[in-house]
């Protein structure tokens, strides 16, 4: 296992500036890198969704972890943190392999975090689905990251989409339906959800993806 990925999410109370956090991982040399930041524009409102990587695993997590608990920037750090949050959560999780390696963008772009939870012991089956699915999704280079759940919220599957506004999601949503086979994706797939979630995403400035 030789990257995974960990989510955080934070519902804020003020905004704060999570950019330093970035900073103080890379000084610090914690082997994580940021994928991407985000606020929800449209979705649970006072939300911050961060993506990170942890090339090396689960012994580079297990790095991160300890410096965040003993070193004395990030105790002061979270001292700060702390004041402006509701709450948090976070998930450990792997990619899947037919999905496009993250990449850095230029421009201005929104994006769609759309997540499933599964009926339990379906991952393999909508994998196998998806593999063939996201072939229909790669023209405009839309398709940003695909995740599965290793722990926190089991049967948890993360897809985020790249767009440069509204208009050209709708539309690029539309056009998937033109091309044979997407639709049978949809039909093998649906039933294995119990529950869905659309949100809409802003980069931070410091981002990653823009």
């Amino acid at each position: 296992m030789n990257v995974i990925t960990k989510i955080s999410l934070q519902f804020l109370k003020s905004s704060f500036h999570s950019g330093y956090f970035q900073q103080l991982m890379h000084e610090k040399g914690a082997g994580a890198s940021l994928v991407g930041s985000f606020t929800v524009e449209i979705g649970d409102q006072d939300e911050a969704i961060h993506i990170w990587s942890y090339k090396g695993g689960y012994p580079v997590l297990n790095r991160a972890r300890e410096l965040y608990r003993t070193d004395k920037d990030f105790i002061q750090y979270r001292l700060n943190r702390n004041k402006m949050l509701r709450a948090r959560k976070n998930q450990i999780l792997l990619a899947f392999s037919f999905w496009p390696e993250p990449q850095a963008r230029e421009g201005n772009h929104i994006y769609e975090m759309r997540s499933y939870t599964l009926k339990p012991g379906t991952i393999l089956e909508w994998a196998n689905n998806w593999a063939k699915g996201i072939q229909h999704r790669l023209e405009n280079e839309e398709a940003v990251c695909g995740l599965f759940s290793q722990i926190g919220d089991l049967n948890t599957v993360h897809h985020v989409w790249g767009y440069k506004d509204l208009q050209t999601r709708k539309e690029t949503r539309e056009m998937a339906w033109s091309k044979p086979g997407w639709d049978d994706c949809v039909a093998y797939t649906v039933p294995l959800i119990r529950h869905m979630q659309s949100r809409i995403l802003i980069p931070t400035p410091f981002s990653p993806v823009q």
